[in-house]
């Protein structure tokens, strides 16, 4: 029996050979958050979203798929092999399977999750000579992106500003010294605004396989926090948060990432563990869709585990890590 044809990139993303940009690029945020690991999707069916999205929606890599493969039309050429590759369809089909492993088994335990952590990173989309990567390797093959943001010698008198430019600085020294050490795939992008309209922006972003970490912090005088998932306290009074509302930004802006946010909050330099962040009974200091308050001594054990947990952990991004690095100034 004659091999199936292979699905074009426009059938992937459901859209037709004379789509636009923007169809292109809705059609993708759509069919990335189907696809999703994390949402009931497979990695291989994502990892074929994101191929199709990566060349579909760049207008040079488009124009020359469409010549190779008649306009994006399923055809002998699909079929050959994966367009700008070079690669026959059992070379493209075993890059599929090691660069697209199945998803976390619900039976995965935190050891195994810690092992896939501290494998060497796997970086995809597969590029080639004809295919370049979406970073160049120089720069995907580097961990630490981006400088906590510094504020003007004014902006520097407010105490709030000097709270999160220190808090910045020591949670980018932290995530570089204890977590960066010990998971080769992770990107810490520090100092990121994004391109929406409102210009959100974050103090540091941790990418790693499918999941993002939006994380802001600040230092704190001495007393106690108490954190219910929905409003933060210092003793008493209430302490605003960007986070929740930077994380729907993110979240919207990479539909095919799971993205979760994190406040580390800064005591005694000399006290990891300070201050102490009351929750209610029963809270869930796990849980993925709250954001998390933390100290910065349980700070990186927690972003570890979200980072880790996800399926192929290992996994580096090249088109979401070159859009957090164009959001850096990088």
């Amino acid at each position: 029996m004659a091999e199936a044809a292979r699905k074009s990139y426009y059938d992937i993303l459901g859209v037709p050979p004379d789509a636009d940009a923007k169809e292109i690029k809705d059609a993708y945020r759509r069919a990335a958050r189907s696809a999703h690991p994390d949402l009931g999707g497979s990695a291989t069916r994502f990892h074929d979203v994101a191929v199709a999205y990566e060349t579909l929606g760049d207008p040079r890599r488009r124009e020359r798929y469409d010549a190779d493969t008649g306009r994006g039309r399923t055809s002998a050429t699909g079929a050959a092999g994966a367009p700008g590759t070079g690669r026959s369809p059992g070379a493209a089909a075993t890059a599929d399977r090691n660069g697209a492993p199945a998803p976390r088994s619900s039976t995965r335990t935190s050891v195994e999750d810690d092992e896939a952590a501290r494998s060497a990173p796997n970086y995809l989309p597969p590029f080639s000579p004809s295919s370049p990567p979406a970073v160049p390797l120089i720069l995907a093959g580097r961990q630490l992106h981006g400088s906590p943001r510094q504020p003007g010698m004014f902006a520097r008198l407010s105490s709030e500003v000097r709270a999160r430019t220190d808090g910045e600085l020591r949670t980018a020294a932290l995530l570089e010294r204890a977590l960066l050490s010990t998971y080769p795939a992770a990107r810490l992008v520090n100092g990121v605004r994004f391109d929406d309209r409102d210009g959100t922006t974050a103090g540091h972003v941790l990418l790693a396989g499918y999941r993002i970490a939006v994380i802001d912090s600040f230092t704190a005088s001495p007393g106690n926090f108490s954190w219910d998932g929905r409003s933060l306290r210092h003793q008493g009074r209430p302490v605003e948060l960007e986070v929740p509302r930077t994380v729907r930004v993110v979240q919207d802006l990479f539909p095919e990432c799971n993205v979760a946010g994190w406040v580390v909050i800064h005591g005694a330099p000399d006290n990891p563990f300070a201050p102490v962040i009351d929750v209610p009974p029963g809270f869930d200091r796990a849980s993925t869709t709250l954001v998390q308050v933390v100290n910065a001594g349980t700070a990186v054990r927690t972003i570890r585990s979200f980072l880790s947990s996800g399926p192929t952990p290992n996994v580096v991004q090249l088109p979401v890590l070159a859009r957090l690095l164009a959001a850096a100034g990088s």
